[in-house]
């Protein structure tokens, strides 16, 4: 008697989804993969004491992640480059263009690389969940201005809210 093992590729299937691998079968791992490795698990996180900062950990790979699918390319040694372009992606910021990728820049280093490097965020990242925007973020000026030569003083990330951002980005 012959016994063929099934491996799961995502929580709803097997390797035999793959077999011959169409791009409709391609797409719905990935869908299934994204949605409850990831999606799920960080909204469930916001309902556990102390879990929305696990739950931003946990979506902040989300931004990275979906460049390289969007772009069809690899982000090996271009990590932040397409952190940048993923931000742009799902986050709206108002401002010049370097002042959003300003922004995107301090938040690869201080929240992404903090938690892929530190497993914790960086100082000047704060959440707080009575903020109404995914994030609020301070930043220098000069003569009034966005000043491109100052540094991130503060970042205010609603949890929920960033979860949430991230989920619409998905579902779009």
């Amino acid at each position: 008697m012959h016994y063929k093992t099934k491996h799961f590729i995502s929580p709803n299937f097997t390797h035999e989804k793959l077999e011959p691998p169409f791009y409709k079968d391609v797409v719905d791992v990935f869908e299934d993969r994204m949605r409850n490795w990831l999606l799920v698990p960080a909204k469930h996180l916001l309902g556990v004491k102390h879990g929305e900062v696990a739950a931003v950990a946990l979506t902040t790979n989300y931004i990275e992640g979906i460049e390289i699918y969007a772009s069809g390319k690899d982000s090996k040694r271009q990590s932040k480059e397409f952190f940048r372009r993923g931000f742009r992606r799902i986050f709206a910021v108002a401002g010049p263009a370097n002042l959003q990728d300003a922004i995107a820049d301090a938040l690869y280093d201080l929240l992404r690389c903090g938690f892929a490097h530190d497993a914790m965020f960086r100082n000047r990242i704060y959440f707080s969940g009575t903020r109404t925007a995914a994030f609020t973020v301070t930043w220098p000026k000069k003569d009034g201005q966005f000043d491109p030569n100052g540094r991130l003083q503060s970042a205010i990330i609603n949890p929920a809210r960033f979860v949430r951002c991230i989920e619409l980005h998905f579902d779009d």
